[in-house]
């Protein structure tokens, strides 16, 4: 019997799933973050720590199976060579492993392999895009550089808000009010507070931003910022890169999609797509590996 392990690592949360050949998942498992950029020591434990559970549930021996297992991970931060290095070295009893990016296994979980791209909006954004045999990625750098639009972001950006707010150099206005509350009031309690706001816990505040939408000039202020580079993107992807179907995917793709141009709408598909199941397509050999423009 040949098994295939695969994980659908993130930014905050892993899932793992172990499939027998015919695709039947066997079992299931979550653990933390899967960003090999940040944490790749994390990262190693929390892949272990799901191979155990996953074949506990499954009532296999993972010492016996191992061999007969290929492994498929699709892990936030994974293009660093070090990383990848270091877990192809570390994670080395498999008869085979196969890393990719996290937004390519959900490009593979669409099964279609041309002129097909997914843009994922969740705590970052990123997008992956299959066109003339490669795939490219496109944003998707990570905190702090990257992913304008995101829930990290978006929380970011509500922070400096409120701290000028604070400063009353601008107006405080519903949102701002919620948020400084929030971090305490105080300056020695906002300093506080800052200095544990880690990308997960700026993208909570993502929840406060949506529920004031209907009250907030700031809320108009950085959701245009947020969509002019969503939009930005998905104009690349159909002018440039000639794509037709657009998956939106991601926690907040559904709140973006009101304020989306009519004209790119005829090009996005809101089914979510399956990232564990593109992994095990990757590893069945029945989608083609990540094999990146970007160098």
């Amino acid at each position: 019997m040949k098994y295939f392990f695969c994980i659908d690592g993130g930014e905050t949360k892993s899932i793992a799933i172990l499939y027998n050949s015919d695709g039947k998942i066997l079992s299931k498992s979550k653990s933390g973050s899967g960003n090999s950029f940040n944490d790749v020591h994390n990262v190693e434990k929390n892949i272990i720590l799901l191979w155990s559970n996953c074949c506990k549930k499954a009532k296999l021996n993972k010492n016996k199976i191992q061999l007969h297992t290929i492994a498929s991970f699709g892990l936030a931060g994974i293009k660093l060579d070090k990383s990848r290095k270091y877990l192809k070295r570390k994670i080395n009893f498999f008869k085979k492993l196969i890393l990719s990016s996290d937004g390519f296994i959900a490009l593979a979980g669409t099964s279609i392999t041309k002129s097909v791209a997914v843009l994922n909006i969740g705590t970052g954004v990123v997008a992956h895009l299959i066109a003339n045999n490669y795939s490219q990625q496109l944003s998707g750098w990570g905190f702090p550089y990257g992913d304008k639009g995101g829930g990290w972001w978006i929380g970011f950006r509500l922070v400096q808000e409120t701290l000028k707010s604070k400063d009353e150099y601008v107006k405080k206005d519903s949102l701002t009010k919620k948020v400084l509350q929030i971090l305490g009031g105080e300056d020695s309690k906002i300093l506080t507070s800052l200095s544990n706001l880690k990308p997960n816990k700026l993208a909570e505040l993502t929840q406060v931003f949506f529920n004031h939408k209907k009250k907030s000039k700031i809320f108009k202020s950085i959701m245009k910022e947020g969509v002019s580079e969503i939009e930005e993107i998905i104009k690349y992807m159909i002018d440039e890169k000639k794509i037709n179907k657009i998956y939106f995917t991601g926690g907040l793709s559904k709140s973006y999609l009101p304020f989306i141009k009519k004209k790119y709408l005829n090009h996005i598909i809101c089914n979510q797509t399956d990232p564990l199941y593109g992994a095990f397509l990757i590893a069945k050999g029945k989608f083609p590996y990540e094999k990146s423009k970007n160098k």
